[in-house]
């Protein structure tokens, strides 16, 4: 009862109902012998199959990820700073510490533990502004709210440095590298989610920032030990999971042409 009303759930989404449609369309279509009609709607359909029940999306993510799993922080040397990237909040005016915390709160659980470990006696914070607008300057409103929690809660003994907004990866690692110099920084410690790291590893390093990456938020992966690998109406976190797999794709040659990377 509980599996047949979850599917009947999903066919009544957005996407699993639009899968539906497809699906009876293109079986009609082709009882009427009007074959192209019926090959765009099953192909329309098979592709929302794929995407949204099938493990690809995951395992894509996990291609990823894979790299920089199964490190424990017990194992990581002690650095100077440990540099915690933005994304894991969303202003909110009625939230405490008017935030929500998103998908990647991981990072901000992870940074605190290797502070609270002792791995580094400063914490660095990253993020972007409240709004898309450029002209939205001066400390980032993330690194400020997530600062202040952490502080308020005693999360962290370490002083906390708060970037400027930053509107991308590059812009924090860039500040990053002007923190380092001025402190003689040998060596940071950088926290972010395990499908993004290969790309921020690569503009600390491009950057000559020496770095010990600490991933988290392994999603590709975690599905995989869990076996959440298939369902049988297409849903939207399939989606989600090759959107974020897309994006970091993207980032890495558009990263590349502009010669942020090697």
């Amino acid at each position: 009862m509980v599996n047949a009303t979850r599917i009947f759930e999903a066919l009544v989404q957005p996407i699993g109902l639009i899968w539906l449609l497809n699906l009876v369309a293109g079986i009609w279509l082709a009882y009427r012998r009007r074959w192209r009609d019926a090959a765009f709607c099953s192909a329309v359909a098979a592709l929302l199959f794929v995407v949204g029940s099938t493990s690809v999306p995951v395992r894509l993510l996990d291609s990823l990820e894979r790299p920089y799993s199964g490190k424990r922080l017990e194992t990581v040397l002690p650095c100077d700073a440990v540099v915690l990237l933005g994304g894991t909040l969303s202003a909110s005016s009625d939230g405490v510490f008017h935030f929500d915390l998103n998908d990647a709160a991981d990072r901000a659980i992870t940074a605190a533990e290797l502070i609270r470990q002792g791995k580094a006696p400063n914490l660095v914070i990253g993020g972007g502004g409240d709004t898309e607008s450029p002209a939205e300057k001066g400390e980032s409103p993330e690194a400020r709210r997530l600062g202040t929690w952490f502080e308020t809660w005693g999360l962290t003994n370490a002083p906390v440095t708060r970037l400027n907004i930053s509107a991308n990866t590059r812009e924090e690692a860039v500040q990053v590298l002007a923190l380092a110099q001025k402190a003689k920084w040998k060596r940071v410690i950088l926290v972010t989610s395990g499908y993004h790291m290969k790309r921020a590893e690569a503009l600390f390093q491009r950057l000559g920032i020496p770095t010990e990456t600490v991933a988290c938020d392994f999603i590709g992966l975690n599905n995989i030990e869990r076996k959440k690998l298939f369902n049988p109406v297409p849903g939207w976190i399939g989606f989600e999971h090759l959107h974020l797999y897309l994006h970091e794709k993207i980032g890495w040659f558009v990263y590349r042409w502009r010669g942020w990377i090697g």
